[in-house]
């Protein structure tokens, strides 16, 4: 239970630093006399050292486990958003924002395998919308530095902290992660088996894999991003596209949580196919000639779509490629989501600029047709072991709830037994109350 209580808190923290830079902005770009222009700069930093280090991130698996990795990573994160507190220079922010990506892309890759291999579905959705617990503290904690007079410089300070805390809990926990490594030192060694980049990309589906993901954070992110400007070309006031912002990251929190329990249920590959149908229904009410107040509606659809995809597609990789292939094939997952978020939007950008930003609809049908596509292909490559591992999963659930009845039957014999003897004693103090009378 601690070690799962870690868990969630390193997820936390993980989405912590990533929705404050975009709050903070306005802010840090005047203090630090940056262009407007140079956020961009600062995301493909830390984008650019995610890749790297979630390619890298396999290889440091099997050198130093789960749990030392993370808790390294976190305190990279940590050192590097106190770095980000004190800079007085937008190049100084520029090299704290390598140690930041190369944090962030360890925990991601390192967490999501462990929970892939180790934990239920369930678990991995909630982590998922624990990550989305952080990214709405972000601009909270923004919002609290300001108030107070301390400034941006405050909110990063106050991240600093809180990823300092999570790293000290990691640090308390590590003789749990290495207890569990020892106790599972064959499931582990095969967990992280040491393969070449180059190898994995020639395993069946591997390839499709990479562009699973990298067409679903297209379509994440360019919902995020252009969401409230398609919006406002529709005839909405700024604020209201600012709050669609927030509903849609909150839909996607929301239906993480909802998923997680829908997951105890039915298996991943379902609910992958459900949200993609939610999705597709979205982007189909927003072509509608419906009354303008729809499309708000439509953006919460977007993300309920979108919350059970990732966490799910996470889950189903040792399914898809074995426990020996999942930390590397997790950490091409990650590198084609993170190059799908960096390349995608802006993309769509310099086709708005070019055409109007009312072609949003067109461009998210395009990414979840892509993404149906690749995810269908996907499960007909992989079918064989997906249905191994299912119906293995599923015998093991078996098995489980029939121990559980097992247990269950043997705790109502023992309470019957338990309660003939108070019986038979209640009996017999009668009966020697009426001997004495």
């Amino acid at each position: 239970m601690l070690l799962l209580i870690v868990i969630y808190a390193a997820f936390i923290g993980l989405g912590l630093p990533d929705t404050v830079l975009g709050a903070a902005w306005p802010l840090m770009q005047r203090d630090l006399m940056a262009p407007l222009s140079a956020a961009g700069l600062l995301s493909i930093i830390v984008s650019v050292g995610t890749i790297v280090s979630s390619l890298c991130t396999p290889a440091l698996l099997r050198l130093m486990g789960t749990g030392k990795l993370v808790f390294l990573s976190i305190a990279f994160t940590a050192a590097a958003s106190f770095g980000y507190g004190i800079s007085n220079s937008f190049a100084m922010m520029c090299l704290f924002a390598i140690p930041m990506g190369i944090g962030a892309g360890a925990i991601d890759v390192a967490m999501n395998n462990f929970a892939a291999i180790y934990l239920e579905s369930k678990h991995t959705s909630w982590l998922h919308a624990s990550w989305g617990v952080g990214a709405c503290l972000g601009p909270a904690l923004f919002s609290i530095s300001v108030v107070t007079g301390v400034g941006w410089r405050g909110a990063y300070d106050m991240v600093a902290l809180l990823l300092a805390l999570i790293a000290v809990m990691m640090l308390i926990t590590l003789p749990i992660w290495k207890k569990m490594e020892k106790r599972d030192a064959s499931q582990q060694e095969s967990a992280v088996k040491d393969i070449s980049l180059r190898a994995a990309l020639k395993v069946h589906g591997m390839k499709l894999s990479f562009w699973v993901f990298f067409f679903y954070s297209s379509l994440e992110i360019s919902t995020s991003l252009w969401c409230g400007t398609y919006l406002v070309a529709r005839g909405f006031e700024p604020e209201i596209g600012a709050i669609a912002v927030s509903l849609m990251f909150a839909s996607v929190m929301v239906g993480r949580i909802l998923s997680g329990f829908f997951a105890i249920k039915f298996t991943d590959m379902r609910l992958v196919h459900a949200g993609i149908a939610i999705v597709v229904l979205g982007c189909l009410v927003l072509v509608l000639p419906l009354p303008l107040w729809f499309t708000p509606v439509c953006i919460c659809l977007l993300g309920l779509g979108c919350a059970p995809v990732y966490p799910s597609l996470i889950h189903a990789t040792p399914a898809r490629f074995g426990e020996e292939l999942s930390g590397r094939a997790i950490s091409i997952q990650m590198a084609g989501s993170y190059v799908g978020s960096i390349l995608m939007p802006p993309a769509f950008g310099l086709v708005a600029s070019k055409t109007s930003v009312i072609v949003w609809p067109v461009a998210l049908a395009v990414f979840v047709g892509c993404l149906l596509l690749c995810v269908c292909l996907l499960d007909y490559v992989t079918r064989k072991k997906l249905h191994n591992a299912f119906a293995t999963e599923r015998i093991k659930d078996i098995l489980h709830q029939v121990e559980a009845m097992a247990e269950l039957r043997r705790k109502l014999r023992k309470e019957r037994r338990r309660e003939r003897r108070k019986n038979k004693l209640k009996q017999a103090r009668i009966k020697r109350k009426l001997d004495r009378q």
